[in-house]
C-alpha cells in the first residue's frame, strides 16, 4: 500500500509518536456495552501491529483510524481489502 492512499497518512504534520497517541486513545471513554473483551483487544492489536498496512504502529492505512481505538470496539472490523486479519481473534483461536 502506498502512503498516498492512506487516509490518515496524508497529513504530513502528524508528529506524535506511538506512545503519545496510545496514551491519548486510552483516555477516550468506551462504554462496557461497546467495548470488546480484553483478550480480543489484545489479539486484534497484535494482528494489526503485524500487518504491513499499519503506519508508525498507530494508523491503519486502509481506513486511517487509530488501531488502538479500533481494536477496542465490539462492532469494529478489520478493513483489509484481502479479508479480515482479525478472523483468528474473533473465532477464539
Amino acid at each position: 500500500m502506498n502512503d498516498d492512499n492512506c487516509p490518515g497518512c496524508r497529513r504530513k504534520d502528524f508528529d506524535l509518536d506511538a506512545d503519545a497517541v496510545n496514551a491519548l486513545v486510552d483516555e477516550i471513554p468506551l462504554s462496557a456495552e461497546h467495548r470488546a473483551d480484553e483478550a480480543i483487544i489484545t489479539k486484534r492489536l497484535a494482528l494489526c501491529l503485524g500487518c504491513d498496512a499499519v503506519r508508525e504502529e498507530i494508523l491503519c492505512a486502509y481506513c486511517g483510524c487509530f488501531i488502538r481505538f479500533r481494536t477496542r470496539s465490539k462492532k469494529a472490523y478489520c478493513p483489509h481489502p484481502a479479508g479480515s486479519k482479525w478472523q483468528s481473534a474473533e473465532s477464539g483461536e
